[in-house]
């Protein structure tokens, strides 16, 4: 296992060290200057785009593999990070808004908190979630890829397309509804309440097995789309955006009997 891990210290140093100096340190002040911490949203895409280059340069470059997964970490992490971008610019999201609220009103350091509770944390988990990207790129391999690995890129391009797709079909929607309480039920949204969810879901655990392909250590990274399941379909993702949804649009329990949660299936006839 030593043998395994000893090439790739290089790699998992420089990715900690860019994560923590500027995913973490440099947009937090940045969100200090600004009063804005949901910046770290936008950045969370476009970061993980710049781990995968971090690898790629650590390891002076590589072969298909490196290559292709490479390309499709920066293409999937610039596109979400323009999404959320266009979305969110201009005023800080709600959530963030409501955290600054709350933590102030306890008399709290709000600066301080959100150094640690947010880009900190934000910071950790991007360490952990890039591991699959990390070791695909940079792991040396002699042999070519496998079937394996044709089968993961195949899953997260089919992801990266329904993600891309279903976060356009929302944000036409967005500008096109007639009132705040209107459910978008249609296109990819009339057969999965969270399309883009399984986007995300299919282009992580594809990742994965894009890693998987390079032995032992790659496969040891299942925590990293483990974990970003969990955050995805728990209590603090899809259900808490759920509960929220349910209770300002009473036409959205509706929505919830009809439509299944994540994997695109025909809609429920009553």
């Amino acid at each position: 296992m030593t043998e395994l891990i000893t090439p790739m210290m290089p790699v998992f140093a420089n990715t900690a060290l860019f994560i923590a100096g500027f995913f973490v340190l440099t947009l937090w002040v940045i969100s200090v200057a600004m009063r804005d911490s949901s910046i770290v949203d936008i950045f969370w895409g476009l970061g993980s785009a710049a781990v995968a280059w971090v690898a790629w340069l650590t390891v002076g470059g590589g072969g298909t593999r490196a290559t292709l997964v490479l390309l499709l970490a920066t293409v999937w992490g610039v596109r979400l990070g323009l999404y959320i971008g266009i979305r969110n610019w201009g005023a800080e999201d709600r959530r963030y808004a409501r955290l600054r609220q709350h933590v102030t009103e306890q008399g709290r350091n709000y600066a301080l908190y959100s150094l640690r509770a947010v880009f900190g944390l934000q910071g950790l988990l991007m360490f952990l979630c890039t591991m699959p990207i990390v070791v695909a790129i940079a792991m040396p391999s002699s042999s070519p890829p496998s079937l394996l690995f044709w089968i993961g890129f195949g899953l997260s391009s089919a992801g990266l397309t329904v993600e891309a797709l279903a976060d356009w079909q929302m944000a036409r929607f967005r500008r096109q509804r007639q009132s705040p309480g209107e459910v978008m039920d249609k296109g990819l949204w009339r057969y999965s309440r969270h399309p883009n969810y399984f986007g995300e879901m299919l282009v992580q655990w594809g990742l994965y097995l894009m890693a998987c392909d390079t032995g032992l250590i790659g496969m040891l990274t299942i925590f990293a789309p483990a974990l970003l399941s969990a955050m995805i379909i728990g209590p603090l993702g899809a259900n808490l955006l759920e509960r929220r949804l349910g209770k300002k649009n009473p036409g959205y329990q509706d929505y919830i009997r009809r439509t299944s949660a994540f994997i695109p299936w025909p809609p429920r006839q009553h």
